[in-house]
């Protein structure tokens, strides 16, 4: 027996996910982020892999368009 039900507005795909850009690794998205001019309270950004990741994939799309 087959379905005849179709998507709706508020159906979420799962797993499209790829990897994160560098606007998503920006310190205003952050929740330690204080903003006014202060600095962030960490001595560490708590993200920073992710954000060393998101730079080299950009590096290397870069790098691709140039080629």
């Amino acid at each position: 027996m087959t379905s005849n039900h179709k998507r709706g507005v508020s159906t979420r795909i799962q797993n499209r996910f790829k990897h994160w850009s560098m606007e998503d690794c920006d310190c205003t998205h952050c929740k330690h982020y204080t903003g006014k001019g202060k600095p962030c309270p960490l001595e560490k950004c708590c993200i920073s892999d992710i954000k060393k990741e998101a730079i080299r994939r950009e590096a290397d799309a870069h790098q691709a368009l140039i080629i």
